[in-house]
């Protein structure tokens, strides 16, 4: 084991038990008082934290398709390309040209702003949702809401702020709002094919998806200190900075970029607790990945539930075998779905065990992808109060799983969730 794989190890070791007490330094600024009450015929003024892929996607194909009375009033980014070509595109989308801030914490500082999505790299999410309801702003943030086990001290705190400030926050964890995810839900808790005692889903590229993303070729071009966070300072790198995703500082790979979705649907349909230990092996496999890459490319990740029964992750890249399939394992049968992020329209059999129940949909129609219908649920709770399908109960239990995985992969051991001290520690 070289030098740096050791002192990673040993880093991790004493930050996963630090966890515990990462929630005490909450600040006590109410945003009660610079929220503005929003009535169902109000406008909501939306700002944009991260105008790369994933936001503009959000925006185009989420939010305006919603028609919800919206409008994008602000946007950030750091690299000033972003910041001089999207909001000619945001007005072409609008009608509306945004104002347009290099600091994400002027945007939040602007009173036009009601709410913001943060599309952001995994490693600001939680920093930039903190700062954001303390703002007195509603959150729209993408998952992972925490990428690697170093970032449990800081997920800890942002659970306990965002309770504490009553916004409404979504995680972009869209899956949840789909038709057929509720219909599995119900499904489950009719017991019609027995209990459930394990779920396995794989997802897979030919080349991961970290691959090919381009960003600012010099450190005059962006906010490189911005960008970086709260991690070491380095010298500039531009290939960090495009492809982040791929670097295990910032990301666990797809443990952090594909389990989120996996996991979150499972939580949400079976109703379970937090996962109390986890398992993982893996590495860097993939003729297809960029040597300068050091997240795994490769991952099984097993978690163990209280409630009976475990999940399996499996995640590959270099073929597309079994990409998008989740299984559900009852005593008497299995239930088959796509991925997380959107079911499709599962179907039930007695698979496995016998021939006594047939293949059949769960559903009588296919249902659309569930993104537009995920930011109208965030829409009606900026509204109308209630909490949103993806809240922060189930974003801080996706977090936990995230960062369950990411430790037993880089510690190479099984390792349990405290649920009480909020730790993660080796079994």
């Amino acid at each position: 084991m070289g030098k740096q794989e050791s002192t990673r190890r040993e880093f991790i070791r004493h930050t996963v038990a630090a966890g515990a007490v990462a929630g005490l330094a909450i600040s006590r600024r109410s945003a009660a008082g610079t929220t503005r009450v929003i009535g169902a015929n109000d406008r909501i003024n939306l700002g944009l934290i991260g105008c790369g892929g994933r936001g503009r996607w959000i925006l185009q194909n989420m939010v305006k398709p919603a028609n919800a009375n919206t409008a994008l009033v602000a946007v950030n980014d750091i690299w000033k390309h972003r910041q001089e070509s999207y909001p000619s595109e945001a007005a072409d989308l609008y009608g509306l040209k945004p104002k347009v801030y290099a600091d994400y914490r002027q945007l939040l500082e602007d009173p036009e702003v009601d709410a913001v999505i943060i599309a952001t790299p995994a490693h600001q999410h939680c920093g930039q949702t903190i700062n954001a309801v303390q703002a007195g702003k509603h959150v729209y943030v993408e998952k992972p809401i925490a990428p690697v086990a170093r970032d449990l001290p800081e997920l800890n705190k942002c659970c306990d702020v965002v309770k504490a400030a009553k916004m409404a926050v979504q995680h972009g964890s869209q899956g949840v709002s789909c038709p057929a995810t509720r219909a599995v839900k119900d499904f489950i808790a009719e017991g019609k094919l027995g209990k459930l005692f394990r779920v396995e889903s794989t997802e897979s590229l030919p080349v991961p998806y970290w691959i090919g993303y381009q960003g600012p070729k010099t450190e005059a071009e962006t906010d490189w200190k911005a960008f970086l966070y709260n991690r070491a300072d380095r010298p500039f790198d531009a290939h960090q900075h495009a492809s982040w995703m791929g670097y295990h500082d910032f990301s666990s790979g797809a443990i952090c970029g594909w389990m989120s979705h996996f996991i979150n649907t499972v939580h949400f349909v079976t109703g379970c607790g937090f996962p109390v230990a986890a398992t993982a092996f893996g590495g860097r496999y993939a003729s297809t990945n960029d040597p300068r890459c050091d997240a795994p490319d490769q991952v099984t990740v097993v978690l163990e539930y209280a409630e009976g029964f475990h999940t399996q992750f499996v995640s590959h890249f270099g073929s597309s075998i079994d990409n998008e399939s989740t299984l559900y394992m009852f005593e008497k049968g299995a239930l088959r779905t796509r991925f997380g992020h959107f079911l499709g329209n599962p179907s039930y059999s007695s698979e496995g065990v016998d021939k006594a129940v047939a293949v059949q949909k769960l559903l009588d129609f296919d249902p659309p992808y569930p993104g537009q219908a995920h930011v109208q649920n965030w829409f009606d709770c900026i509204r109308n109060g209630g909490q949103p399908n993806a809240n922060m109960d189930y974003g801080y239990k996706q977090g936990i799983a995230v960062l369950l995985g990411d430790t037993a992969y880089s510690l190479g051991r099984r390792v349990v969730f405290d649920e009480a001290a909020r730790e993660i520690r080796p079994a």
